[in-house]
């Protein structure tokens, strides 16, 4: 569940959440809250009372953005410093000694960006990171993150000292395959799972055939066992896929002529690198063979798809250069690959970590599927978002990746660089993949970002699908911050919501970014580039707002309590107020009954379709009440055993309310 955010009893509004997991947990942060506060209280000074704060220690989750230093910072050596005076923001006890910086970069603005990675035991904690952002005045401006403030040591789950080659075996026993792509890749890192820390080798593993795979398996370093296994493959949706515009234009390819064979080869960008594409010839491998004809007139039917692949990941390659000065995907150069006829009618495209990837379709649900620039654009994004922001592939995040390649592709679409560029708005043309998508009916698509309930995506919050399938709902929840998107460019235009977008995914963006993560990094960008009080500051928020993500000011004290792990106690004969805040929050409570008897729970005050249950000690479900009511629930059940019992209150079908509590009590 999203864990909800505890106001400050400050002026300005700040949001901080100080709940732990344990009572001597609570006491720390509450030891700390008076420092905390004083801090806050400082930089909200310094940022004339316009200090953006949500921190949310009970997820390790920090974003601030005002003017947070009095002096000026020059290095990382000042960077670090600035932090681990400020640590109790972060529920941390000390910085210098359990974070280092990975990486320090400078924008065209002069803005400096030094990205700290946190450690424990000496191992980097994955997806554990803390960004500060400081202007060309060495003011810090901003800080993102998500920090591990409660687990100091590693857990083993064996005694055995695995190495890194037995790592690999264990690994590569999880898959079928008989050709690797190069030599799996290790590192030891620092795991978090289910509230303990794990020493675990990141094992990467890629492999061709008999068909594509690129996984980092995570093996716990003293048992052998697999933790998590995570697929890199960033696929655009079981039924999205990218094609061949067969419209009778012919596009200008760059090409390369060896002896007299012309090639599939673009050596004219600014790059390091080159533009190549390949064909698998309907086989399951990459990237297969170079495409190549003997004129330099690629006109035959087996060769369109491979020419608007071509031509596409050159616009592509065009607009990221032109309009924000990237050299390529990793902005260093490298070499962009594209395989077309991927499969026999292979109705998909994706990004597999390394290059782009495209079937022919089958002729009825797809047509070529590198046709459509939507499609194109899309994947090679993938690939800017896992060098930049690396936005984990599952859940909010992993929605929020696919949305920001369907956000940044239909910029493409209003500013085709290849012939100049021009903006333009119409909001009848902000879909998705319409140029391939069932061929043979005109006027569908795979997704629009106007009207995402067109094919079957959520436009709101309210409306959020919690599933376990397709990474916990990836290519159906990106509709919300889709539409979100939508109504920022509505309101200023392709140009400026382009580099709001943009400078957001590449600086303020960290890998676990969910949705309200997304909206404080574009108002950070907006800020950066129109000013703090900017009417383009104003949009972006409006637009969030309108689509139900937003920043709590809910007083609840009672999280995190999304499982019976962590189920809050309480006291019969008390009444306790608290919010179901969005689609996915669930609260568990717990209580003692120290006699046999009868249990009465009354769950009034309800804003919308709220459900009730209760469960023995062992999570055995022994009552419930769900009549569909909106004004109260209530359970009456004749205890025959004593001990622990717990009570979930939930939305029923992911309805919440974020300005209204309810109140539950037993007794």
């Amino acid at each position: 569940m999203k864990k909800k955010i505890l106001p400050m009893a400050l002026s300005f509004g700040l949001i901080l959440s100080l709940i732990s997991n344990t009572p001597s947990m609570v006491n720390a942060a509450n030891n700390d809250l008076n420092k905390s506060e004083q801090i806050l209280q400082n930089m909200n000074e310094l940022s004339n009372n316009k200090l953006n704060s949500n921190i949310e220690l009970s997820k390790g989750k920090v974003f601030i953005s005002g003017n947070l230093s009095a002096g000026k910072l020059n290095s990382d050596k000042d960077a670090l410093n600035f932090m681990e005076e400020n640590k109790s923001l972060f529920g941390l006890d000390k910085i210098s000694d359990k974070f280092k910086v990975t990486k320090t970069t400078k924008d065209a603005l002069g803005y400096t960006h030094v990205q700290m990675s946190q450690y424990i035991d000496g191992l980097p904690v994955k997806d554990k990171q803390i960004t500060l952002h400081y202007n060309n005045n060495g003011i810090a401006i901003n800080i993102t993150g998500e920090v591990e403030n409660t687990i100091n040591t590693i857990t083993s789950l064996g005694n055995k000292a695995l190495s890194e080659k037995e790592a690999i075996e264990i690994a590569k026993k999880e898959f079928t395959y008989t050709q690797l792509a190069y030599e799996p890749k290790v590192q030891a890192l620092a795991y978090i799972k289910d509230g303990k820390a794990y020493k675990v080798y990141n094992v990467n593993i890629k492999f061709n055939e008999p068909k594509i795979g690129n996984y980092d398996v995570l093996v716990e370093a003293s048992s052998g066992t697999i933790l998590d296994k995570l697929d890199n493959i960033r696929y655009d949706g079981a039924i999205i896929g990218s094609g061949t515009a067969v419209d009778g234009f012919t596009k200008t390819l760059n090409l390369y002529q060896s002896g007299s064979t012309y090639q599939m080869k673009d050596t004219t960008k600014a790059m390091t690198g080159q533009i190549l594409t390949y064909t698998a010839n309907t086989k399951l491998v990459e990237p297969g063979t170079l495409l190549t004809n003997i004129t330099s007139n690629f006109n035959t039917e087996t060769l369109k798809a491979g020419v608007s692949a071509h031509y596409f990941a050159g616009v592509v390659y065009d607009f990221y250069k032109n309009l924000f000065n990237r050299n390529s995907i990793d902005n260093a150069g490298m070499t962009i690959t594209s395989t077309v006829h991927y499969d026999s009618k292979y109705n998909n495209a994706f990004w597999d970590g390394a290059q782009m990837v495209y079937g022919d379709g089958d002729g009825t649900l797809f047509t070529y599927l590198s046709g459509d620039l939507d499609v194109v654009g899309h994947e090679m994004t993938h690939g800017v978002t896992e060098r930049t922001a690396n936005l984990v592939y599952k859940n909010q995040s992993g929605a929020l990746n696919e949305s920001m390649s369907d956000v940044l592709i239909e910029t493409y679409d209003k500013y085709n660089v290849k012939f100049g560029g021009s903006w333009t708005f119409n909001s009848s043309d902000w879909v998705v993949g319409d140029a391939v998508y069932t061929p043979k009916i005109a006027g569908d698509a795979l997704r629009s970002l106007a009207t995402p309930t067109l094919y079957s995506q959520p436009d709101n919050m309210s409306k959020y699908v919690n599933t376990t399938s397709d990474n916990g709902g990836v290519h159906t929840n990106s509709g919300i911050t889709n539409k979100a998107a939508y109504l920022i460019a509505q309101a200023l235009g392709c140009a400026k919501t382009s580099q709001i977008y943009y400078r957001a995914l590449t600086n303020y963006m960290i890998s676990t970014t969910d949705f309200l993560g997304a909206r404080n990094a574009l108002i950070q960008s907006a800020t950066d580039l129109y000013g703090v009080s900017s009417a383009e500051v104003i949009a972006v928020g409006n637009a969030f707002t309108s689509v139900g993500i937003v920043a709590s000011t809910s007083t609840d004290t009672y999280e995190p309590n999304g499982t019976t792990a962590q189920a809050y106690s309480i006291t019969k004969n008390t009444i306790y107020n608290s919010f179901i805040f969005n689609a996915t929050d669930v609260d568990y409570y717990k209580f003692t009954q120290s006699a046999t008897g009868t249990i009465n729970i009354s769950l009034t005050n309800l804003p919308k379709d709220y459900d009730l249950y209760l469960y023995k000690s062992s999570g055995t479900l022994v009552a419930s009440s769900a009549k569909g009511s909106t004004t109260s629930e209530s359970i009456i059940y004749n205890a025959t055993t004593t001990g622990t019992y717990y009570v979930k209150v939930i939305g029923y079908n992911g309805v919440y309310s974020t300005s209204t509590k309810y109140a539950l009590k037993v007794y």
